[in-house]
């Protein structure tokens, strides 16, 4: 359905946190516009990072993302992920936790299909604030309280340093779940920031 608004997805490199944010950060570079940044997750700290100084940046969208300050660490205490790790630090979430964790509200065949894009990760990567860019840009925390991968009560604590909350009866992946709800949402806040 088209609404006129300009929208640009990005598959990170998972090559590490500074190459994910130079991927975002080049992407942010080729847009004349006014830029409304969604980061779902880990994609958190991308956005962070990738959004400083950018003046094209208006508003920072935290979806059960990972919000830190700069060099603060985490441990999603409670989560159902599971992972493996190999010897070069490189994690991969065990299957049999992806849909617990990730899918639990999806229609099981859109879950299954979804396990299969999961992709390995810097274990690092995830666990350390990098940058601060919600501390000069709006941003709003999206948090999904029925979340089994980031906990609403590590969510809660994190949306703290947002401008504004935002509650969601839903899982971690909304955009499979409830893709009305992130459409809808987003739609307003480009009509009131154009």
């Amino acid at each position: 359905m088209e609404k006129g608004v300009d929208t640009h997805s990005l598959n990170l490199p998972f090559t590490g946190v500074n190459d994910d944010i130079a991927s975002v950060s080049s992407a942010i570079d080729n847009i004349d516009n006014q830029v409304i940044l969604l980061g779902h997750s880990y994609g958190g700290i991308v956005i962070s990072g990738a959004a400083e100084g950018k003046q094209n940046v208006d508003q920072l969208i935290y979806l059960s993302a990972i919000l830190l300050e700069d060099g603060e660490s985490m441990q999603l205490d409670g989560s159902k992920i599971q992972i493996d790790v190999d010897e070069n630090l490189i994690s991969e979430v065990k299957r049999s936790s992806a849909i617990p964790a990730f899918y639990a509200d999806v229609d099981p065949n859109l879950a299954e299909a979804s396990i299969e894009l999961l992709r390995p990760f810097p274990i690092v990567a995830g666990s350390k604030g990098v940058g601060e860019a919600w501390r000069e840009k709006h941003s709003t925390y999206i948090v999904c309280r029925e979340d089994e991968a980031i906990p609403s009560e590590l969510q809660y604590a994190m949306a703290k340093k947002a401008d504004k909350v935002i509650e969601w009866e839903c899982g971690h992946s909304p955009f499979l779940s409830k893709p009305a709800l992130i459409i809808d949402f987003l739609l307003d806040l480009a009509s009131s920031t154009s």
